[in-house]
């Protein structure tokens, strides 16, 4: 704390304080003496008062640096989630979530009109040692039929990203097939999946548990190659057969070089078996609104759980396209499957299982027009549309946001499976259990094979992370239905969402 300077003089001080005492011994005159131990009191307290300013600065100092880190500076920022890294890029954690809070009105009454919340997440990244990085996000809603609270996993994985053109994820997370299904659900050009793409006979879950290769290794080319359970969300699987997929996707715009546009060709391919998460199943498929469950097979063997040899397969194929420039895009994709396995219908005591090798096929196409003028090339990246970022974004003054337009077709054609469906009297036919059954009985429940749906929407983007949309969807079943109560061979549905995400 002293400097050598201090030191010597503060010694020197003290020796001449003990020098009188010493000069005694010599006969050395007293009033020299005197004199002399004056001086070097004077420089003693000239010391001292140097010695307590050092102390008062050292004091001041060490307040200023109390605090101060020692290594590299923790920056936060928020940038579509809340984000913290260190001034080195060595970790960096960000923050997400997302509300998608939904009023849904049907006709026929076979649900009820209510206010539900579809989506509820919060979840986060965390990037260290700038080559891994860790997702996990919860989801906290309603079912899809407002009855009941769910609390679920959907993303858990882990990313190695060293490679731009073969990046290796593990854990629970969205296999890739197909434009629509790629879509983050923030950003869906309507409310709902078509009905070629959403959850249902061909697509039993969003998420599933495996490992993916996938990456950009040129940039208008865009690939991913997996293997999962095929169990669906949060399910370890109940056999030995894994599913395999992939999908394969290419920019021509970006390849040629023309600017403000999107030539998007892609094909998508799986293979497994119809593996849930027991080892018996039900092949569903719903409205897009989510009202009417329209088509339903039930009673399929999946074989004995850990079978090497499970008694179903399903084979899956899809060709894709989305053609956009400026504020304009077409998007059309085409999703066949075929599905082989058992079926066992119980009547009574009386059993019987029969073999069945069905397909089905689906396809939809929608046109979207950004009215306000904002480009889809923009949002477009690594195969998938993403964010629209308004030219102004609405802030009650001189920004109102963006304004987007859509109209969609979609088709569902499981005709293959027409005699198979579920029915509440197995030994009954089907024209018999349908077009005799009585609409006022919640007892009697009959579906159909076939359907084909209208969607038109508007979507209100105020800012790039805050949007309202409203769709009207209009389906039509090949042959009436009975559900609830209800026969119709139609179902209209309305759909009004405001969505918050980060």
């Amino acid at each position: 704390m002293f400097s050598t300077l201090t030191k010597r003089n503060l010694l020197a001080a003290i020796i001449a304080v003990l020098t009188p005492f010493a000069a005694y011994a010599d006969g050395t005159d007293a009033e020299t003496r005197m004199r002399d131990l004056e001086k070097q009191l004077q420089v003693l307290s000239q010391e001292l008062a140097a010695m307590q300013q050092q102390m008062a600065n050292a004091k001041e100092d060490q307040v200023k640096e109390k605090g101060k880190s020692q290594g590299a500076p923790v920056y936060a920022a928020f940038k579509d989630g809340l984000v913290f890294e260190d001034g080195s890029g060595d970790w960096k954690m960000q923050f997400n979530g997302r509300v998608q809070t939904d009023y849904r009105n049907y006709d026929p009454e076979w649900k009820s009109d209510t206010f539900s919340v579809r989506r509820a997440r919060l979840g986060g990244f965390f990037t260290f040692l700038k080559d891994f990085t860790v997702r996990v996000e919860g989801e906290y809603a309603n079912t899809n039929d407002g009855s009941k609270g769910t609390t679920a996993l959907t993303y858990g994985y882990l990313d190695y990203t060293r490679w731009q053109g073969a990046k290796i994820r593990a854990g629970q997370f969205k296999p890739f097939f197909g434009l629509e299904r790629a879509y983050s659900t923030n950003f869906t050009d309507f409310t709902e999946l078509s009905l070629a793409t959403n959850n249902g006979s061909v697509f039993n879950s969003t998420y599933d548990r495996g490992v993916m290769l996938f990456g950009d290794p040129l940039p208008w080319l865009n690939y991913n190659a997996y293997v999962v359970n095929g169990t669906g969300q949060n399910n370890d699987d109940v056999n030995n057969v894994k599913d395999f997929g992939g999908r394969i996707d290419a920019n021509f715009a970006s390849l040629a070089e023309i600017k403000n546009a999107v030539i998007d060709v892609g094909a998508s391919a799986s293979k497994g078996s119809l593996s849930f998460s027991s080892s018996t199943a039900s092949l569903t498929q719903a409205t897009e609104a989510n009202g009417a469950t329209f088509f339903s097979v039930s009673g399929l063997g999946l074989g004995n759980l850990g079978s090497t040899n499970p008694t179903s397969h399903r084979e899956r194929w899809g060709l894709e396209s989305a053609l956009a420039y400026g504020p304009v895009k077409l998007q059309t994709e085409y999703i066949g499957s075929n599905l082989q396995g058992w079926q066992t219908l119980t009547s009574g005591t009386k059993s019987s299982t029969k073999h069945f090798d069905n397909d089905i096929k689906n396809w939809y196409a929608d046109l979207m027009w950004m009215v306000t003028g904002e480009s889809y090339a923009d949002s477009y990246k690594s195969g998938v549309f993403g964010r629209i970022r308004p030219k102004h974004n609405f802030d009650g003054k001189d920004g109102w946001g963006a304004l987007e337009l859509g109209l969609r077709y979609s088709n569902f054609d499981a005709s293959d499976f027409n005699n198979m469906l579920t029915r509440a009297t197995p030994t009954a036919t089907l024209t018999t259990a349908c077009k005799t059954g009585n609409a006022t009985s919640t007892a009697t429940v009959c579906y159909t094979s076939k359907a084909d749906a209208w969607t038109a929407g508007a979507k209100w983007i105020l800012n790039p992370n805050a949007r309202i949309v409203l769709n009207y969807v209009h389906t039509m079943f090949d042959t009436p239905i009975i559900l609830n109560g209800h026969k119709s061979d139609n179902e209209d549905a309305v759909v009004l969402r405001a969505q918050y995400d980060f």
